[in-house]
C-alpha cells in the first residue's frame, strides 16, 4: 500500500480526557517526563503544566488531577456582554436628548464555584453629558467587585453622535423631519 500514513499523538489525554484539546508532550533523561495539556468545558479553557513526572503514566495523572480540580472548582463567569446598553443618559445641549451608553467588549472573570452572586456591578456614569458627543467616546466605566476586589473594568461608550444643539443643527434637524413626513 502506497500513499499511507498514520499519525500518532503521544498525548493519551486527546482520546481520553473529556474536552481535551491538546499541546505537547515530552522526555529526556534529565527532564524526565512532561507535559502540556489543555482542556476546554463549559466556555472555560484550562491549561495544566507536569514537569519531571518519575513515569509517562504518573504525567497524565497528574495532568488529569489539575484539570479536573480547575473544572470542579472555578468557572467562567460572562459579566456583560460586547454591544450591551448599560444604561441611556439624557445628553444637555445635544441635538438628541439622550444617548444609550454601551460595552464594546465581552467581559469576564474566572472564579471559584458560587461566587458569582457576590459580584456587585458600579456604574460610574454622570446623570447628564454635555453635547456634542462624539460616537465611541467613553463617557464612563462599569466595574465588577467582589467584596474588596476589583475584578474587572471596562469603558462606557456612546453609541450614537450627538451634536451640541445651535441654529444650523436645529435647521438641519427640522428640514429632515419636515422630509420624512412628506416621504411617508
Amino acid at each position: 500500500m502506497t500513499g499511507k500514513s498514520s499519525l500518532v499523538n503521544t498525548n493519551k489525554l486527546v482520546r481520553n480526557y473529556s474536552g481535551c484539546t491538546g499541546l505537547k508532550t515530552g522526555s529526556t533523561s534529565l527532564a524526565l517526563y512532561n507535559l502540556s495539556a489543555s482542556a476546554t468545558r463549559n466556555g472555560m479553557d484550562l491549561i495544566a503544566v507536569v514537569m519531571k513526572a518519575p513515569t509517562s503514566k504518573d504525567r497524565f495523572k497528574i495532568a488529569s488531577s489539575l484539570l479536573d480540580y480547575g473544572f470542579n472548582n472555578f468557572e467562567y463567569k460572562k459579566l456583560i456582554s460586547k454591544n450591551d446598553i448599560v444604561k441611556t443618559v439624557k445628553v444637555n445641549k445635544g441635538l438628541s436628548p439622550s444617548i444609550d451608553v454601551i460595552v464594546k467588549k465581552d467581559c469576564g472573570v474566572l472564579l471559584p464555584k458560587g461566587k458569582d452572586i457576590e459580584i456587585k456591578q458600579i456604574i460610574s456614569l454622570p446623570d447628564t453629558i454635555d453635547a456634542p458627543i462624539s460616537q465611541n467616546q467613553v463617557v464612563g466605566t462599569v466595574t465588577y467587585m467582589l467584596d474588596d476586589t476589583t475584578l474587572e473594568e471596562c469603558n462606557l461608550f456612546s453609541n450614537t453622535y450627538s451634536p451640541k444643539i445651535n441654529i444650523f443643527t436645529s435647521l438641519t434637524s427640522i428640514v429632515d423631519n419636515w422630509f420624512s413626513v412628506l416621504r411617508t
